[in-house]
């Protein structure tokens, strides 16, 4: 016991909330300039939607994406890795797969997706 305590007292703990998409985007904008901006956009959504769904009532995940996790994409962006390649990295390891297109995975991947450029348009012609 301690040893808990003595290892707790190593540590400050502070209570924050959490960032809207609108000051993750300023955070990683201030934190890599040289980023795409709408790429950065796109991860401060992912985090701001993945979050917003694990406080639900019935949340389908068990928690969001982190803003820690969110400078990580960004740095990998940065690198010139794809938004796919650093979800892959980043995102989809914090999910579990069990329960194939009704796990936590399948949803959070379906998250992203909406946020990953595959080269068509959208555009009606």
């Amino acid at each position: 016991r301690q040893l808990d305590k003595a290892l707790m007292d190593r540590f400050v703990v502070i209570e924050m909330d959490t960032l809207s998409d609108e000051e993750e985007h300023g955070l990683l904008t201030y934190l890599y300039p040289t980023v795409d901006s709408d790429m950065l956009n796109n991860v401060a959504k992912i985090a701001f939607m993945t979050r917003s769904e694990s406080m639900t009532e019935n949340p389908r995940i068990s928690g969001g994406v982190s803003t820690r996790t969110s400078v990580e994409i960004a740095g990998l962006l940065f690198d010139g890795f794809t938004l796919e390649e650093s979800a892959d990295i980043t995102i989809y390891p914090q999910y579990d797969a069990d329960g194939g297109v009704d796990s936590e995975r399948t949803f959070v991947k379906q998250i992203v997706q909406k946020f990953i450029d595959d080269g068509s348009s959208d555009d009606l012609v």
